[in-house]
């Protein structure tokens, strides 16, 4: 008995000497990593995991775990996913320098919103050393390492080797994905100078399409180009998130705010805005009735969504139930919005809708994108990958098509609009045309009723007093006789004034050269001005129409002339040219009120039968005269003489 009380100290160390050997066997049953350079092996093919579900296993927990040997491989595969979860993760690693100097490696996580703390297992003396924590919450100053990703420096000796454990855990998130690698701190930062070379070219992209945008919106006042800059200016929002890029970009101050912000928010805004550019773009409210109101509810739905998670990320805790819901709620959300918006497309597609099928070409990589990326938030899968990553590419692509998509809509629009308005003008022009036409007919038939009938009957009426045989038997009679004669000769003469102002008689026989010198002429013998008339070139390449417009208009400003101007001179120049007709008429009178501005009921009806024509009016009025310039060109008078 007193042997084995002896010999009971040296049996203690000899089984705690094998469970040790047990241990360090167990583990030693991961592949270490060797490290004497750049790594271009997955990380995964030598790390295992462990979940912690309760999230309140102690490091000590879990490197008993370990060893008992529940931690799960997970080979061959670029990113640690664990989809939406509450849970923590352990991961444990063997990492070994296969040199013969000093090394230092960098383990870097890249995914913001997750916590990592790291760990390192003494294994003479069976316990965790606790090594540090950091997270993306935390700006560049305050990280260990101050790189884009949460990255730990670790320094191996030569020939040394370490047991490393990191914990992950969720802030401000609800789902577990990173990828992660370890690799030597000078091939680290080689390879994140290309890589930042080449995120920082989309970066700059994506500003040109925000500052164009914004400058077609100046210009068109299109609604579309407004939409789609706030759009853009999402995505560079998504992309500095998306990447880690945010801290190099945001001062301290202002990272701290940002930080706030959940993914699910960069996810689900730039689906509600490709809502409103896909409605703009197809013009839905017409085309898409019933999708119309479906995109309706929806947009109301992801704005109340966007505003309650905004005010939990400021006011409530990460950890908070409600938080979560929020957060998740809007994954889903964005799930549902991209499918809803695919529906819509491929209902054009059936429809052959021209317009839904050219954004089909500039979105169907996007919408293919947002599901790889929320199908791998999920869990689910992933559908395929293309460096540096599905949305960033997606987006680029979206945003160059869409870009060129509108500017040719906007042509095609343009040339439909510049078709319509011809189309209306030459509708307006057969119109007025045959207005003109009428009104020309009825004066003439005015004209001819007056001349023929009415100053018929005036002469004959004048004929019969004046060979009336009985002579006036008092001097009343005898005025009142002489009264009604200059009554009838007045009657007779503006009959006569208002048959010839509407058309000369012989209008049609003497031509437009002849009825304007009759007119002069007229004008000479009875008034007070002397008007000079000097014409030029053929009649006759004025069809009729377009002689009694020129006709009309020359003779209302003579008559504005004659009862404006004071004048004692005027003349009067018709020149039918090869390539337009010019009329100038001036006087030295002392100038017409209202000329300069066309507010004269005559000058109005002039300012109208010139524009007809299509010619342009030049009016010169001041105290020592009056001259009116009309240039009308050739080709309108051609197609006058066509419509008529």
């Amino acid at each position: 008995m007193n042997r084995l009380l002896i010999r009971a100290p040296y049996l203690v160390l000899v089984l705690l000497f094998m469970a040790l050997g047990c241990t360090k066997a167990r583990a030693q049953q991961m592949d270490t990593l060797f490290v004497k350079g750049p790594v271009n092996d997955e990380l995964s093919n030598y790390y295992t995991w462990f979940k912690d579900g309760s999230n309140k296993l102690s490091p000590g927990a879990v490197l008993d775990s370990l060893k008992a040997g529940k931690f799960k491989g997970n080979h061959g595969v670029h990113s640690f996913n664990q989809g939406f979860t509450k849970s923590s993760y352990w991961l444990a690693i063997y990492v070994k320098n296969d040199t013969t100097v000093r090394l230092p490696v960098l383990w870097s996580f890249y995914n913001n919103n997750i916590s990592f703390s790291l760990y390192e297992v003494n294994q003479a003396k069976n316990s965790l050393a606790y090594l540090g924590s950091a997270s993306s919450m935390d700006p560049l100053s305050k990280r260990p390492f101050p790189v884009r990703s949460t990255s730990f420096r670790i320094v191996l000796q030569p020939h040394q080797s370490k047991l490393l454990l990191v914990k992950a855990q969720t802030i401000n998130a609800d789902n577990i994905y990173f990828p992660t690698d370890i690799t030597t701190v000078a091939d680290y930062l080689q390879w994140e100078t290309r890589y930042s070379f080449l995120i920082g070219k989309y970066i700059g992209y994506f500003m040109f399409a925000l500052v164009f945008n914004i400058l077609l919106w100046f210009a068109l006042k299109n609604r579309i180009h407004l939409w789609h800059a706030a759009y853009v200016f999402t995505l560079i929002g998504f992309n500095l998130n998306e990447f880690l890029f945010d801290s190099f970009t945001f001062p301290d101050w202002l990272y701290r705010l940002w930080v706030l912000l959940p993914k699910s928010l960069f996810l689900l805004l730039p689906v509600y805005l490709s809502f409103n550019i896909f409605q703009l773009f197809v013009n839905q409210k017409q085309e898409y009735p019933v999708f119309y109101k479906l995109f309706g509810g929806y947009k109301i739905l992801a704005v109340i969504v966007l505003v309650i998670v905004l005010l939990n990320a400021f006011l409530l805790p990460f950890d908070n139930a409600f938080v979560s819901i929020g957060r998740q709620t809007a994954y889903y959300l964005s799930f549902a919005g991209i499918i809803l918006l695919g529906i819509n497309i491929i209902a054009g597609i059936i429809r052959r809708h021209y317009y839904t099928i050219l954004y089909s070409i500039s979105t169907v990589f996007l919408l293919l994108a947002f599901l790889d990326f929320i199908l791998n938030a999920l869990r689910v899968g992933q559908l395929f990958f293309i460096s540096p990553g599905n949305i960033t590419v997606a987006f680029t692509f979206e945003i160059l098509a869409l870009t060129v998509i509108f500017v040719f809509k906007y042509k095609n629009e343009k040339n439909n609009s510049i078709h319509a308005l011809n189309e209306t003008v030459t509708l307006r022009n057969n119109w007025t045309t045959e207005i003109i036409k009428v009104q020309e007919s009825e004066r003439e038939r005015i004209a001819r009723d007056l001349h023929d009938d009415v100053g018929a009957t005036l002469s004959t009426l004048k004929l019969h007093l004046s060979n009336t045989p009985a002579k006036p038997r008092n001097k009343k009679e005898a005025a009142d006789y002489e009264r009604t004669m200059e009554l009838i000769n007045k009657i007779t003469d503006d009959v006569r004034s208002i048959s010839h102002d509407l058309l000369p008689h012989d209008f049609i026989d003497d031509g437009l050269f002849f009825s304007l010198q009759n007119r002069v002429d007229a004008l000479n013998y009875h008034g007070k001005i002397k008007f000079q008339l000097v014409t030029e070139g053929d009649e006759t390449m004025a069809d009729h129409t377009t002689a009694i417009i020129i006709y009309r208009i020359i003779n209302e400003l003579i008559s504005n002339i004659t009862k404006h101007s004071d004048a004692s001179e005027a003349s009067v120049q018709l020149a039918l040219l090869d390539t337009c007709i010019q009329i100038i008429i001036e006087d030295n009178g002392i100038g017409m009120n209202n000329v300069t501005n066309k507010s004269g009921i005559g000058l109005r009806n002039i300012a109208k039968r010139v524009e007809f024509l299509n010619g342009q009016m030049h009016i010169d009025s001041s105290k020592k005269g009056s001259t009116f310039i009309i240039t009308i060109p050739v080709f309108k008078i051609n197609q006058a003489n066509d419509f008529t």
